[in-house]
């Protein structure tokens, strides 16, 4: 992969084919070994990949303000990762490699809920992978109620089939937070092509196979 430095942030860029349709995929960063599991899982897959870092996960990652508890909080950074992706990182990409394939976002855990914001707020993306979404985000369904997914696109959700069993008590809304996300998918007729699909164990049960599995959907 070719390493960018695109306005201070750090990319990865895995190019297969200019008119391919381009994986755009929010990671932390250091985690090389968990994108090459990834891409190792998808080698026979005709997509381009840009894996862009985070510093600061619940930070670039949450689309607003949030305070779980007295552990955890969200400062709602992710309106300026948001900018950076939208104005600055896929149109250097596409600029400097070429693209003209469709564009889709992907993200695990806070990054597939990052990755659905995204989707709904730019009207950038043709298709959105959301593994393990912390759709249980504060607000975050009245937010998706009150959206619509950009026209002709593709969705795809999953979650594992345990982590509604979570000991906080807002993060174990994600079953039912998902499963009203999806009926909001269904309802929406600008997505041609949609699902919802489970995974056996909790939220950290082999991430980069469902993230796989999301790729392999989706370029189908």
């Amino acid at each position: 992969m070719e390493t960018l430095n695109i306005s201070g942030r750090i990319c990865h860029a895995l190019i297969n084919g200019a008119d391919f349709p381009t994986v755009y995929w929010g990671e932390m960063k250091n985690s090389s070994d968990s994108v090459e599991k990834v891409l190792d899982l998808c080698r026979d897959v005709k997509c381009n990949f840009i894996v862009y870092e985070a510093d600061d996960w619940n930070s670039d990652f949450s689309p607003w303000k949030f305070d779980l508890n007295r552990k955890m909080s969200f400062s709602g950074g992710g309106r300026r990762t948001l900018e950076w992706l939208a104005d600055e990182c896929v149109h250097f990409c596409e600029n400097r490699f070429g693209l003209t394939g469709e564009r889709i976002i992907c993200g695990y855990s806070l990054a597939g809920l990052f990755s659905l914001w995204a989707f709904y707020e730019t009207g950038l993306f043709s298709g959105v992978i959301s593994c393990s979404g912390s759709l249980w985000f504060c607000d975050w369904i009245s937010y998706a109620e009150n959206h619509s997914a950009p026209p002709d696109s593709c969705v795809y959700i999953s979650l594992g089939d345990r982590e509604e069993k979570a000991r906080d008590r807002i993060m174990a809304t994600v079953g039912d937070c998902t499963r009203r996300q999806y009926d909001i998918i269904c309802e929406d007729k600008n997505v041609s092509r949609h699902i919802l699909e489970w995974n056996e164990g909790g939220h950290f049960n082999e991430p980069e196979m469902r993230i796989a599995k999301g790729i392999r959907w989706m370029m189908k």
